[in-house]
């Protein structure tokens, strides 16, 4: 089976090389660059000639950081999923990485295990959240009222989507991939494309991440 391509910026060494080393160990990844900073990762990118699966973001990288790397990944780059990279874990900066595109959000401190099962799924569906990371993202905080990317679609998220498109978000508060969205659905691929790009565009969201939060705090999760 052919393994996971995986970039990693961080700006410490240690962590890098502690990252490598393990991911490497399992038959399902292979690193393939590695950079101190998120520019040096946007040049890389921009030249390379096939982009990795997955890149793990640092947050807090100086030159450019988590925040501006994974809006220029998510913006210039749409086939690469985004695993940021903490050791905070307070909801404002959880929830400002899920707004540039981060497609899952790793605590520096976690087990090996919780690293590959993040990879892994992330791979496979898209995103993933721990549950230490869900209850950041839903605590009262998460959300102030300014918050501009939601702020303009929370109170009434019907007025602009569609009984399909509400469906679809449901959906995708799931394990399941968009292929086994569409067949649940019963329509195509193609079609659940058209829907996503639809609710990225009119929630002004650029993962399927951000649109589980938003089906979190518009009370959508679990109907």
């Amino acid at each position: 089976m052919k393994p996971i391509t995986l970039a990693i910026a961080d700006d410490h060494e240690l962590v890098r090389r502690g990252l490598i080393l393990l991911l490497n160990n399992y038959e399902e990844f292979k690193v393939i660059f590695e950079a101190p900073n998120g520019k040096l990762l946007i040049d890389w990118l921009r030249n390379c000639k096939i982009y990795p699966d997955i890149v793990l973001v640092d947050v807090g990288m100086p030159i450019m950081n988590g925040f501006e790397t994974t809006s220029v990944i998510t913006s210039e780059f749409t086939t690469i999923k985004v695993v940021a990279l903490s050791v905070y874990d307070d909801a404002l900066t959880v929830n400002k990485m899920i707004e540039s595109g981060a497609n899952a959000y790793l605590l520096k401190d976690a087990a090996p295990s919780q690293v590959m099962e993040t990879l892994l799924h992330v791979n496979n569906t898209g995103y993933y959240y721990s549950q230490h990371v869900m209850e950041s993202i839903l605590s009262a905080k998460s959300f102030p009222n300014n918050t501009a990317s939601y702020n303009k679609v929370i109170l009434q998220p019907t007025d602009i989507l569609t009984a399909r498109e509400l469906e679809f978000i449901k959906k995708c508060c799931s394990e399941k991939t968009y292929k086994e969205i569409a067949d649940e659905m019963q329509i195509s691929q193609r079609t659940v494309d058209g829907y996503r790009e639809s609710v990225f565009s009119k929630l002004n969201l650029k993962s399927r991440s951000g649109v589980v939060v938003f089906a979190f705090n518009n009370g959508l999760f679990g109907k």
